[in-house]
């Protein structure tokens, strides 16, 4: 070996520590990079925060004694959806008590939204068309997954809430 070969260092390669270093960064710092882009889509879609989580969890209980005034009234709702040409959708909801009667004269209040995300969520205006029967109309809903939620309030009774998971194609 001539002395210009040693000093160029045109022998066999050979591994130290600060190649390690280098892989081992690299590793890293893709690992890294890979998991702040999952992140920041993450968060871009689904915050993952509630609504005063907090202060809904110290009303926990108040929420498990509405629970069980609303199984002592023993009503139900069941859920009809229309979907006519535009786009829209008419959402039914029927309110019955325990003899399966209809209640009539209820206010009630809705919301409809995404399951992932509350970009899209509306209030829902119902008007009563029939005793027990309350009808609400959505303009330009699409298909997918919604959850829907209401609550009925007639007077001198606990308020009724219920919540469900809605399929339009």
């Amino acid at each position: 070996m001539t002395m210009t070969n040693a000093v160029r260092g045109t022998g066999p390669f050979k591994l130290t520590g600060w190649h390690v270093l280098a892989m081992f960064g690299a590793f890293f710092g893709v690992m890294m990079a890979v998991n702040i882009l999952f992140v920041v889509l993450a968060l871009k879609t689904f915050s993952g925060e509630a609504d005063h989580a907090y202060i809904n969890g110290l009303k926990f209980n108040e929420t498990l004694a509405a629970q069980a005034r609303q199984a002592e009234l023993g009503w139900t709702m069941s859920l009809g959806l229309e979907r006519p040409t535009g786009g829209g959708a008419v959402l039914e909801a029927r309110l019955l008590d325990r003899n399966q009667q209809p209640l009539s004269g209820a206010k009630m209040a809705g919301m409809i939204g995404r399951t992932t995300d509350s970009n899209e969520d509306r209030a829902l205006q119902f008007s009563e068309t029939q005793p027990g029967v309350y009808r609400a109309v959505i303009d330009q809903i699409k298909p997918g997954r919604w959850k829907f939620s209401a609550t009925a309030q007639i007077a001198g009774a606990p308020q009724f809430s219920t919540e469900t998971i809605l399929s339009l194609r």
